[in-house]
């Protein structure tokens, strides 16, 4: 195996910012009305948290007073408050509009936390990301989750990686490297790709007479270049992938994927059908990382017949880069 330094973003990607999107900065299950969630996403200090009503929300996590960080000392939310551990103004949760200085008189001009568009979906919080600040400009998809007594969450997995941000997706356009990297048998075939309101739903030509599992179903839905949807279903089975790319930073971003296996009463079918797919998936993503992290971004790749709608996928990519 090589062995190879880490290599800055600047020598393999140009810089272009982020793209535009709904990113998941949280779990649903980690945030509440009762307390602040400090995250670090985008390159932006940001706290997650519930309103009053239940609402999810992100905010910038620095005072528009003085700019003390929001989640640190006693920094809380109380009552539907977002209350700073510096001077004790309190900001109303939902509209982040100062509602109260404990010393003074409110300010003659309007004072508020900086709020980013934010959604629920599938047990993720998304914000939504402009680099110019534009409001949202389509919904995230939402998977098949929404009927939850259907569906048990076999395991969560996730990876730091320094992916160009570009070529993470675009790894799954690349048919060639599922039979030379990963030693599949075959390249999947694209049966249809459309543009829809949520990004591209892209199904593949399946089999089961060709699958050691039946398969017989295999989609794909992108939401932007942020999140992506996998289902699969075959002999007996179901399952749903459901991934988040998130930057940390310039450098940094994390895949997080979270298993879910169409709940079939039988622990037992569970267990069997959702190691052999985690098992197999995480393999793989972590072939494509001693990789990837390495890469580089060509803006004109030299490609050839086989490798894939590349460029196609490029096309689709560039629509979310102001």
């Amino acid at each position: 195996m090589n062995r190879i330094e880490p290599i800055p973003m600047k020598y393999r990607a140009p810089a272009e910012g982020f793209a535009k999107g709904w990113y998941c900065v949280a779990e649903a299950d980690e945030i509440s009305a009762d307390s602040l969630k400090p995250v670090s996403w985008l390159g932006e200090q940001l706290i997650v948290y519930r309103t009053g009503e239940g609402k999810a929300q992100v905010a910038d996590a620095y005072c528009p007073h003085m700019g003390a960080h929001l989640a640190s000392h006693d920094g809380c939310i109380k009552d539907g408050m977002v209350i700073c551990p510096f001077h004790k103004w309190n900001f109303d949760a939902a509209s982040g509009d100062c509602v109260r200085i404990p010393y003074s008189a409110l300010p003659p001009a309007k004072v508020g936390l900086k709020l980013h568009p934010t959604r629920e979906v599938d047990g993720m919080v998304l914000m939504w990301y402009h680099p110019h600040g534009a409001a949202p400009e389509f919904e995230p998809y939402i998977s098949p989750l929404t009927q939850r007594d259907k569906w048990a969450l076999y395991t969560v997995k996730e990876w730091v990686t320094t992916c160009p941000f570009r070529d993470i997706l675009e790894n799954l356009f690349d048919t060639a490297h599922i039979v030379q990297l990963h030693n599949a048998q075959e390249m999947p075939d694209v049966k249809s790709v459309q543009r829809v309101a949520h990004g591209l739903c892209i199904d593949y030509e399946t089999n089961p007479e060709n699958s050691e599992v039946g398969l017989k179903q295999f989609q794909c839905d992108f939401g932007g270049i942020s999140l992506l949807t996998q289902y699969w279903e075959g002999q007996h089975f179901e399952t749903l992938f459901i991934h988040s790319f998130t930057p940390i930073d310039e450098e940094r971003f994390v895949q997080k994927t979270r298993f879910y296996i169409k709940d079939s009463g039988s622990k037992e079918m569970i267990e069997m059908v959702g190691k052999a797919f985690a098992d197999r998936f995480v393999f793989e993503v972590e072939q494509d990382l001693r990789v990837l992290d390495f890469k580089k971004h060509l803006p004109q790749p030299r490609l050839c017949a086989g490798d894939g709608p590349i460029h196609q996928f490029r096309k689709y990519a560039n629509e979310f880069y102001a």
